[in-house]
């Protein structure tokens, strides 16, 4: 199978390398020439893509069995909502735009995030596909919807994962991230603190989308652990005392479930995230017995 990975950063090349284990025919995508010479080395096949460029796209994507379209914004330009509306609906949505309308039909697979809910579900039991999504403005979860439902125009081809907070190796740690949103962003961060903090190992992001490819799921996924994890305030703030520093500030900008998230849809078709939920996490901010 001929598959194109648009986006070759932290969840894109975890999944080239796996598809390129499996025997699969792989092609990557980056935004920079300079990274393409040790893309080719790795993966065999890289080119320059930018997602808002539709005629680089449309070529990319011709003759493609399979497109991943794991290419998303960066956290330096999340911080902030003149950030988020410069470079979300470009990287998100014009991306979506153009790989949908390109000639074929090869099959996709996009990542989302949870944000798409934000507070609308807090009033059930639990959160799952079907639960209400967010009518915020704010430009994270209003691009990611938009890009969903784009990407959802092809119903029988087409499945779309609402992720966690990612992380794996070479991502610095959550104390350090902690510390950097106190130097850098002077203690005030976007999101609401009362959210639960799921998150998703890189390795249970790259076994899913090759999960996804091969057994051709279609529709909408939770993607991240079962287990129910600490919020935001009660970790980030348990984080700061340890440091000698005050709780941070949370604007509430980008809002999230309070209930837990179900990941039974995506357990039933085959595959269960095994690797992202870290009990030390849970462990911190639990007073031992």
């Amino acid at each position: 199978m001929k598959v194109l990975i648009i986006g070759a950063g932290f969840v894109g090349s975890a999944t080239a390398a796996r598809l390129q284990e499996l025997g699969h025919e792989v092609t990557v995508t980056t935004t920079t020439e300079a990274k393409v010479e040790g893309l080719t080395e790795r993966f065999g096949n890289a080119v320059v893509v930018r997602g808002s460029d539709r005629d680089a796209v449309h070529a990319a994507v011709a003759g493609q069995d399979a497109v991943v379209i794991s290419a998303g914004p960066s956290a330096q330009q999340s911080m902030t909502p003149e950030g988020r509306a410069k470079t979300y609906r470009e990287i998100l949505v014009d991306t979506a735009e153009n790989v949908i309308s390109a000639p074929g039909s090869p099959y996709l697979v996009g990542l989302s995030s949870l944000s798409v809910y934000g507070s609308a579900a807090n009033h059930l039991d639990a959160v799952d596909e079907d639960s209400p999504t967010t009518d915020s403005d704010d430009p994270s979860p209003s691009s990611f919807l938009l890009m969903e439902q784009t990407y959802l125009q092809a119903a029988d081809r087409a499945a779309v994962f609402r992720c966690g907070d990612i992380f794996g190796p070479g991502d610095p740690p959550i104390a350090e991230k902690v510390k950097m949103a106190h130097q850098y962003l002077h203690g005030s961060v976007p999101f609401a603190g009362d959210a639960l903090l799921y998150r998703l190992y890189v390795d249970d992001a790259a076994d899913a989308v090759v999960h996804a490819v091969q057994q051709r799921l279609t529709g909408l996924f939770n993607l991240t652990h079962a287990e129910v994890p600490p919020t935001n305030a009660t970790l980030f703030d348990t984080i700061s005392a340890e440091n000698d520093l005050p709780p941070l500030e949370y604007r509430g900008e980008i809002a999230g479930p309070t209930k837990p998230i179900s990941v039974q849809r995506l357990i039933d078709s085959g595959f269960t995230p095994s690797r992202s939920f870290d009990p030390a996490l849970t462990k911190l901010v639990t007073p031992a017995s």
